[in-house]
């Protein structure tokens, strides 16, 4: 028997009512609230007996669990809802993947359970909505470089031409999977080879790998187009067998990820934390149940959970510590470096009794271990002042395109300081090809990208002869 037409328009009305839910604030801070709880039950089932032994406890008391937990949902009220600038995609990544879990996990595993980690918790959500300011900033009108579409593409292949000729000039030419079993032994072979090639061949593969390569697999994936998405996912993978990187061996599926979540941008903001909820909670519950380890090891510790422990350690040890004030980088020339190894090796000595282990951690951990609370404050300034040149150097390209090609590099922000993202990680890289990218006319037929070339004169031709 067919349904009436009153039965119809009350389900549309449930369906509109939801949606509007999703796309508002209060929507928004729900979804932040539900991805903090899930997190808080895959660490306390999860994570804690598993990964116990890497430091993941549960000190705190119940009433301390319940305030760093409200306190991670927080960024709820002011995180973008839509997708108006693509730099966006940069501000939830560091919400998802450093903000929420660091003042949870520093806040509940440290020895220290005074006051000290939740002053940290609190000034990095201030500092992290300071910087979510920089989205009711007008962009910089910025004068433009037009390279036309042949002259960009021959920019590229002449960069990825140069980048190779590194790799092969100190690696040769070679190409095998690597198994994840093997992924530490070939890391070693790979960072002994490239102490002893130059410096130059580091900078090539890491622009290579971060930047140019998802480019290419950007492109592929926006404008449809196969034979790009296999040349840029081929390129990852030879990176991948000589330095067995798993950014590498899963950047493929991250650019689909991203780009899948855009697809909705007036519920952007939504559809992020619950994909990723549901991602997270599905990766834990296949260990919880003894089914598969990988994904949680990945998603759950690596990528989410310990960039959060690995903050509470920098703050933990530079707080009763004399500061590196980047007297092991840039300013060695200056300051007096009190260590004999850089702090990624300290942390891993003296957290993990692994003196060959490398524990980078995020942005503002880097930070505190320079130069305290002081760095806090200028990291995130800096992260605005990037996010904003990027948004405006992305003036007249398409939205989500510009988003897929910073999704990469920021990514390494979530594992590494600003200057070493900006750098080595290629996110500087990044901002000048999307600045020099050819100015182009998006629409969409039948639901796939089309692209075209601004040809200026004919376009001025065009307004003349329609006023």
């Amino acid at each position: 028997m067919p349904c009436s037409p009153t039965f119809y328009r009350r389900i549309a009305a449930e369906d509109h009512w939801f949606s509007n839910l999703l796309s508002s604030r209060v929507g928004l801070f729900l979804n932040c609230l539900f991805y903090v709880c899930t997190f808080a039950l895959i660490y306390r089932w999860v994570i804690v007996p598993v990964w116990g032994y890497e430091g993941f406890r549960l000190r705190a008391t119940v009433p301390r669990q319940i305030a760093a937990a409200l306190l991670a949902s927080l960024p709820g009220f002011w995180m973008p809802i839509r997708l108006e600038r693509p730099s966006q995609v940069v501000y939830w990544m560091l919400y998802l993947l450093v903000v929420a879990p660091t003042c949870m996990v520093s806040m509940w595993a440290l020895e220290d359970q005074s006051s000290g980690p939740v002053f940290l918790s609190v000034c990095l959500i201030s500092l992290f909505a300071v910087t979510g300011l920089v989205y009711r900033i007008p962009l910089l009108p910025l004068p433009r470089v037009h390279l036309e579409r042949y002259e960009f593409a021959v920019l590229l292949v002449l960069l990825s031409t140069i980048f190779y000729a590194f790799l092969v000039s100190s690696f040769g030419f070679q190409f095998h999977f690597v198994s994840f079993d093997d992924t530490y032994s070939v890391r070693a072979d790979y960072q002994t080879t490239l102490d002893h090639a130059p410096t130059l061949v580091a900078y090539a593969i890491s622009w290579q790998a971060w930047v140019i390569n998802p480019l290419v697999m950007a492109m592929g994936l926006r404008w449809r187009r196969p034979s790009w998405l296999l040349v840029g996912v081929a390129a990852q993978l030879v990176i991948y067998s000589i330095s067995a990187f798993r950014s590498m061996f899963f950047s493929t599926a991250l650019l689909i990820y991203l780009l899948w979540m855009m697809k909705s941008g007036r519920r952007f903001g939504s559809r992020f934390v619950t994909t990723w909820t549901a991602v997270f909670a599905v990766a834990g519950a296949l260990q919880y149940f003894g089914l598969m380890l990988t994904p949680a090891a990945l998603v759950v510790v690596r990528m989410t959970a310990l960039p959060g422990l690995l903050t509470g350690y920098y703050y933990e040890f530079f707080s009763s510590h004399p500061y590196a004030m980047l007297g092991h980088s840039i300013f060695r020339s200056f300051v007096g470096y009190p260590y004999a190894v850089q702090p990624p090796y300290l942390i891993a000595s003296t957290y993990f009794h692994n003196p060959g282990m490398e524990s980078n951690a995020n942005l503002w951990a880097d930070a505190f271990a320079n130069f305290g609370y002081v760095g806090l404050i200028v990291s995130s300034l800096l992260l605005g002042l990037v996010l904003w040149l990027y948004d405006s150097m992305a003036v007249g390209r398409d939205k989500r395109f510009a988003a897929l090609a910073i999704g990469l590099p920021a990514f390494a922000l979530a594992n590494t300081g600003i200057l070493t993202a900006l750098l080595t990680n290629g996110i500087a890289l990044a901002m000048l090809l999307i600045y020099l990218m050819p100015p182009a006319i998006e629409f969409e037929i039948d639901g796939i990208p089309r692209r075209y070339s601004i040809d200026r004169n004919k376009l001025h031709a065009h307004r003349t002869t329609c006023l």
